[in-house]
């Protein structure tokens, strides 16, 4: 994606520092590069389908905040976020989609819900 993020800025940060206080931080973070090395899908396109993954699992908001931090630097926008939510709500139940958006709009701020 060519154009910037709208999402915080800090998300990567706060993921990394929430990555760094676990014991498999080096374990995780090489299966993300050989997920991204194997997939063969832009950067882009790989973060918006492991946010639907992550929905579809009605994921912790851990997940949420790792991948989000991720989204952001692949250019991922906010309405893109609650795109993928809103078009896997009628394959994954309204209330995994709630869920989703509760959890990202608590991670990111009040302000950033739906409109």
């Amino acid at each position: 994606m060519t154009d910037e993020s709208d999402l915080p800025q800090d998300l990567a940060i706060r993921a990394d520092d929430l990555l760094q206080t676990k014991p498999y931080a080096d374990f995780v973070a090489g299966i993300v590069e050989e997920s991204f090395e194997g997939s063969g899908l832009a950067h882009d396109t790989l973060m918006l389908v492991w946010l639907a993954a992550l929905v579809a699992l009605d994921a912790p908001s851990e997940s949420f905040l790792f991948n989000l931090g991720a989204a952001r630097q692949a250019g991922i926008k906010l309405d893109q976020v609650y795109g993928v939510i809103a078009a896997l709500a009628p394959i994954v139940g309204t209330p995994r989609a709630v869920s989703a958006t509760v959890k990202i709009t608590r991670l990111l701020g009040d302000s950033t819900g739906p409109a």
